[in-house]
C-alpha cells in the first residue's frame, strides 16, 4: 500500500490514494490544477482560518461531505456549486463560511467551486470522491431538530437509550460504589464559589463539585431515593447562586462557568422530576445567563467558524449545543441557541483532523477532549436525532486510538502531556468511545485496556458494550498514516502489547497550541518501555520549562542547528507534512518535510524512515541551508546511554533496549546531559520528575548542506547483528543502504526496499 501526499482517504483500515489531478479542461473549462495548489480566494496566509474541506481529491466515507472554508472580511454570501458523476450542477448559498450539504450523493467523483457576493470571483475547481458504500449522514432541518428536542421526554440525555437496565447487570458493582461515594459525601457542606485568585484552582473546584453533584442526579435517576433528591437538589441550588459576574464568570474564567453551566443543565435534566417549580426557575435562570456568554462569544460572532483552532471555544461550541437541546421549550433562548449551534457542531466536531480520524494537538487532549465531549454527543442523538457517530472523523478516531494508543503503550504521543502513562483516562475513554461508535478495530481496542473508574458517567451512560475480549480484525495492517495530521506509526505487531513501534510526525498543525516543534521527529518504543523519547514534562500550560524546554526541537529526537536553534516553537505556520507512506506485511517507510518549521532557516529538512520489521530502523536526513551551520541530530533517553568504543549509542529501559550507530554523517562528536536548559516545576501532572538523558550528533565543522543515515537496532546491545555489519554507501543519485538483511535504496523522495 503507497500513499503519497496528493488526497487520501480511510476506508476501515485500508488507504485509498486520491488520483493525482492532471491539467484536464473541467466542465467550465478552466485547466485543472495539481491536488491542493489552487490560487484563488480560497487560499489564504493566516493558518488560523478555517480551512477548506474536503480536502482536494480526497476520497470520503460519508455523503455528504460539509464544506468549510476561510471567510472574507466583511459579511458576503457564498455561493457553492457541485457537479456530480451526471454532470448536472447544484447549487447552494449561505451567509456562513460552512455549508451542511442537504442530500446524500451518489458514489462517483465531485467537483466544486465557490462564488462570493464580494465581487462574484469564482474558484478554481476542487474535486473529491464519495467512495462506495459510504455512510449516510444528512442532518435534519433546524426546526426538525428543535421540535425533536421539545417531544423528547426527560431525562432527554438517555431518552429511547437508557443506562438503568445495565446498572442491575454489568456495571452495577460500580453503581454500588458510585452510590457509596455519594453516601459518603451526603452529609459535607456544598463547595462554597470558587474565590481564589488562581484560575486554575477555581476551575478545579468547579470540576470536583460537578462530580459531587452529578453523581447525586445519577443516583436519583436511576434509584429515586429521596436522599438522593435532596442531595442534588442543595448542590445544583448552590452553583446557581455562584455569581455570574465574579471570579468564575465567562469573562473571567470561561472553563468554569462553561463546567458550572453544563453541570446545571444535567442535573436540571436528571432531576426534573424531583425539583419544584421555584428551584427549576433558580436554576435555568443561572443556566440562561451562563449560556447566554458561550453562545454570543464563539456562536453569535461566528469566531469559532472563522477560527476553528480553538480547544477551549470547540468545546464550548459543542457543549451550548447540548445545553440548548436539553433546554429548548424551558428556556425561551434556548430555541435560537440549537439553531445557531446543532449543525456548526457537526460540521466543526472536531478542527483538529480530518477523515481519517486523526488528532493533531497532542493524543492527551485527545482524550481529555473527547471524555467531555462524549455526553453531548449522546444527547445530540438520542434528543436531536443527530447520530454523530455516523460522522467520518468520529468512525475513523478509532484507528487514531489503536494505532497511536495501542494497548500496552507507556506513554502519549506529540505534545503536551505526551510523557503521562494515561492509563485510566485511556481505558475509559477508550470504552466510552467505542460504545459510541463502535467498530470492529474500536473493539478489539476497548476489550484489551483495563484500569478505568468504572463510576464515571462517561462510562455509566455509555451504550453497553459486548463482554469478553473482541478479536483482532483480519487483515488489519501494522503500518498507517494520518494525512490530515501528518502522524504515522509503524509497529511489529499492532495486535502484540509488547510490540515494537515507531511513530513519526511532521504535522500541518505545526507546533500550534498543545503541539510541539517537532515536525519530522520520531518516536520508538518497545515491550511496553520508553526507548527514543520526546523529553521534558507537561507542568502546565506556558510555564518556563514548557516554554524554553518541553516546546522546543531540541527536546525531540529531531533536527537542530547551531547550538540547539530548532523549529518555530508557538504558530500552525511552522509545519511539516508528510509526503510518502508505504505499508507492508515486511517494511514500512515514511517521509516527511519541515523546511517551513525552519522558517526559513533551513532549505531542506527531509527525513526518511525505512522500518525492516520486526527491529530495524533507518533514519535518513537530508539537510540545507542558505548559511553553513552546525548541524544536530538529537535523540533522548529516560537513562543515560552508553556509548561504546565504535561510538555506538545503546539506549537500556529495563528490559527493553536499543543500539545507534550512524552509517554516514560528516565529521561528528557525541555528547549527553542529564540537564534541562530549565526545569519543570512541581505539579499536579507530574508529581515526580526524574532527569532525562539528552543526546546530540553534532557536526565538528560548519557546512550549508548534510546528510545522516542513522541504524536504530531496536532490541540490541550493540552487539554484531546476526544479519551482517550494516554499511551506506552513495551510488548514483543517492545512497545504498544495508540492514536488517535488506538493501535500500534512497534517491531524493524516492525509496525502494529489496
Amino acid at each position: 500500500m503507497l500513499w503519497l501526499a496528493c488526497g487520501f482517504a480511510v476506508l476501515g483500515a485500508v488507504l485509498l490514494l486520491g488520483s493525482i489531478a492532471r491539467s484536464k479542461a473541467s466542465p467550465q473549462g478552466d485547466a485543472r490544477v495539481a491536488c491542493g495548489m489552487q490560487s484563488d480566494f480560497l487560499v489564504r496566509s493566516d493558518p488560523l482560518l478555517a480551512p477548506v474541506r474536503p480536502a482536494d481529491c480526497s476520497v470520503l466515507t460519508q455523503s455528504p461531505p460539509e464544506f468549510t472554508w476561510p471567510p472574507l472580511d466583511g459579511q458576503y454570501s457564498y455561493t457553492l456549486t457541485l457537479v456530480g458523476p451526471d454532470g448536472v450542477p447544484q447549487s447552494r448559498t449561505t451567509g456562513r463560511n460552512w455549508l451542511a450539504w442537504d442530500r446524500v450523493l451518489a458514489p462517483g467523483k465531485y467537483t466544486w467551486r465557490m462564488k462570493s457576493s464580494y465581487d462574484n470571483e469564482t474558484t478554481q475547481a476542487r474535486t473529491f470522491t464519495i467512495a462506495p458504500g459510504a455512510v449516510p449522514f444528512v442532518l435534519p432541518a433546524e426546526d426538525a431538530a428543535l421540535h425533536h428536542a421539545r417531544a423528547t421526554p426527560r431525562p432527554r440525555t438517555w431518552s429511547g437509550a437508557s443506562p438503568l437496565p445495565a446498572l442491575e447487570s454489568e456495571r452495577a458493582d460500580a453503581f454500588k460504589s458510585l452510590l457509596q461515594e455519594v453516601d459518603d459525601k451526603m452529609h459535607l457542606p456544598v463547595q462554597e464559589e470558587p474565590h481564589s485568585g488562581s484560575k486554575d484552582s477555581n476551575y478545579d473546584d468547579t470540576v470536583a463539585e460537578q462530580k459531587r453533584t452529578l453523581n447525586s442526579a445519577f443516583a436519583w435517576a436511576a434509584t429515586k431515593n429521596p436522599k438522593y433528591g435532596a442531595d442534588g437538589a442543595r448542590r445544583l441550588l448552590a452553583q446557581a447562586r455562584w455569581s455570574t459576574t465574579g471570579p468564575i464568570a465567562f469573562g473571567s474564567n470561561d472553563m468554569a462557568s462553561r463546567t458550572v453551566a453544563w453541570t446545571l443543565a444535567l442535573g436540571y435534566d436528571w432531576m426534573n422530576d424531583y425539583l419544584d417549580p421555584a428551584q427549576k426557575a433558580e436554576i435555568l435562570a443561572a443556566i440562561r445567563t451562563r449560556t447566554r456568554d458561550m453562545y454570543e462569544r464563539y456562536i453569535a460572532t461566528g469566531r469559532i467558524a472563522r477560527y476553528p483552532y480553538d480547544s477551549h471555544g470547540n468545546l464550548t461550541l459543542t457543549l451550548t449545543a447540548a445545553i440548548a437541546v436539553l433546554m429548548a421549550g424551558d428556556i425561551p433562548e434556548a430555541d435560537d441557541w440549537m439553531r445557531g449551534t446543532v449543525d456548526m457542531v457537526v460540521v466543526w466536531t472536531s478542527p483538529w483532523g480530518g477523515a481519517d480520524g486523526g488528532f493533531g494537538n497532542g493524543t492527551g487532549q485527545a482524550q481529555w477532549d473527547t471524555g467531555s465531549n462524549l455526553i453531548a454527543w449522546s444527547i445530540l442523538r438520542n434528543a436531536a436525532g443527530i447520530d454523530i457517530a455516523k460522522k467520518e472523523w468520529v468512525r475513523n478516531y478509532a484507528r487514531y486510538l489503536a494505532y497511536m494508543l495501542p494497548p500496552g503503550t507507556p506513554s502519549g504521543l506529540f505534545g503536551d502531556a505526551l510523557e503521562l502513562p494515561l492509563t485510566e483516562v485511556w481505558a475509559r475513554i477508550g470504552k466510552a468511545y467505542t460504545a459510541f461508535a463502535p467498530s470492529p478495530l474500536g473493539l478489539w481496542y476497548a476489550s484489551q485496556l483495563g484500569g478505568e473508574d468504572a463510576t464515571r458517567l462517561e462510562l455509566m451512560l455509555a451504550p453497553r458494550l459486548p463482554e469478553g475480549r473482541a478479536p483482532f480484525p483480519a487483515g488489519t495492517p501494522n503500518g498507517a498514516v494520518f494525512p490530515s495530521i501528518g502522524w504515522v506509526a509503524m509497529h511489529s505487531d499492532l495486535a502484540d502489547p509488547r510490540r515494537t513501534s515507531i511513530y513519526f510526525k511532521s504535522s500541518p498543525f505545526g507546533s500550534y497550541n498543545h503541539s510541539h516543534a517537532d515536525q519530522n521527529s520520531f518516536v520508538v518504543n518497545d515491550k511496553g518501555k520508553r526507548l527514543a523519547i520526546a523529553s521534558g514534562y507537561y507542568d502546565n500550560y506556558r510555564t518556563p520549562h514548557w516554554v524554553d524546554w518541553y516546546k522546543q526541537t531540541r527536546s525531540t529526537n529531531a533536527i537542530t542547528f547551531d547550538g540547539g536553534k530548532g523549529e518555530g516553537s508557538d504558530g500552525r505556520q511552522y509545519s511539516g507534512s508528510v509526503t510518502r507512506f508505504e505499508s507492508t506485511p515486511a517494511y514500512d517507510y515514511a517521509v516527511g518535510h519541515a523546511e517551513k518549521a525552519y522558517d526559513g532557516a533551513l532549505t531542506r529538512a527531509r527525513r526518511t524512515l525505512v522500518y525492516i520489521r520486526p527491529n530495524v530502523l533507518v533514519v535518513y536526513d537530508a539537510l540545507a541551508s542558505g548559511t553553513p551551520r552546525t548541524w544536530e541530530w538529537n535523540l533522548h533517553a529516560l537513562n543515560r546511554m552508553i556509548v561504546d568504543p565504535a561510538k555506538r549509542v545503546r539506549i537500556a529501559n529495563g528490559d527493553a533496549q536499543m543500539c545507534v550507530e550512524m552509517l554516514a554523517s560528516p565529521d561528528i562528536a557525541f555528547t549527553q546531559t542529564d540537564q534541562f536548559s530549565v526545569p519543570p516545576q512541581k505539579s499536579d501532572m507530574n508529581a515526580k520528575e526524574p532527569n532525562q538523558w539528552h543526546g546530540t550528533f553534532a557536526t565538528v565543522a560548519r557546512s550549508d548542506e548534510a546528510e545522516f543515515i542513522a541504524l536504530l537496532r531496536i532490541g540490541s546491545d550493540c552487539s554484531p547483528p546476526e544479519t551482517g555489519a550494516a554499511s551506506a554507501k552513495r551510488i548514483a543519485g543517492g545512497w545504498e543502504v544495508r540492514a536488517g538483511g535488506r538493501t535500500i535504496d534512497l534517491a531524493g523522495e524516492g525509496i525502494a526496499v529489496r
